[in-house]
């Protein structure tokens, strides 16, 4: 049965780890609310060290709503930009051609019969030519943070841009190609670092400002320019 908090009207499940040494909470993609603890950690504790992340909490659930009622959802009709590494790409549409959707590093291309189904077709393309992209661009960062992954895949994450996941393995959310570079890059460099140091601690932090000084600011960006980033959903 799984441990449960409930506090200020919210459910917080609380999952425990015997490596874990310090506190953490996520507010996952679907909007639940999880306190990773160590498993020494009394119940007396999480209570008052949740009940100091409240305002944070209410916070980002406020602005997943916000999210899911308001991002850009496009109409693909001829004329209408679609991004791909922070740069607008005009959409026409045509009667003929042998693929769904195409891309000439100028202008998509999508089949007018394969209209209803837009959506699936740009997340395909954006997986096929984003994954090999990725992980070349995950390469060059690898030097720099002194961290190589097992495994780069590109995925669907819901809120989340990117995760790092068990045997050092790194997923990225596919609506991340459409990030301008120096944001795709504060991700990568993020991810990598996780590798190093699973927590955000001062350590985590340290290394950030190594590898990437401007980290903050990027960090800023994304966080603020979620609205103009977001992506189409499928």
């Amino acid at each position: 049965m799984n441990e449960i908090l409930l506090l200020d009207d919210l459910k917080f499940e609380i999952r425990r780890s015997k490596r874990r040494k310090t506190l953490g909470l996520t507010v996952d993609r679907g909007g639940e609310l999880v306190v990773h603890a160590p498993v020494t950690a009394s119940k007396a504790e999480l209570e008052r060290w949740v009940q100091r992340k409240l305002l944070w909490v209410h916070q980002k659930i406020a602005l997943k709503k916000e999210m899911e009622g308001s991002s850009h959802q496009p109409e693909f009709v001829s004329g209408e930009t679609i991004s791909y590494l922070g740069r607008n790409y005009r959409l026409k549409l045509v009667d003929n051609q042998n693929k769904p959707l195409r891309f000439n590093g100028h202008w998509f291309y999508l089949r007018k019969t394969d209209r209803p189904y837009a959506p699936s077709h740009f997340r395909k393309w954006y997986l096929e030519t984003g994954t090999p992209w990725l992980r070349r661009r995950v390469g060059s960062w690898e030097p720099k943070a002194g961290a190589t992954p097992s495994l780069i895949s590109l995925r669907d994450l819901g809120f989340k841009w990117g995760s790092c996941g068990k045997n050092r393995n790194l997923f990225f959310n596919w609506r991340l190609l459409q990030l301008p570079l120096r944001l795709v890059d504060y991700v990568i460099v993020h991810e990598l670092v996780h590798l190093l140091e699973r927590n955000h601690t001062p350590e985590f932090r340290r290394i950030m400002d190594r590898v990437l000084p401007d980290w903050r600011e990027r960090k800023a960006e994304l966080e603020l320019g979620w609205k103009q980033y977001s992506a189409f959903r499928t």
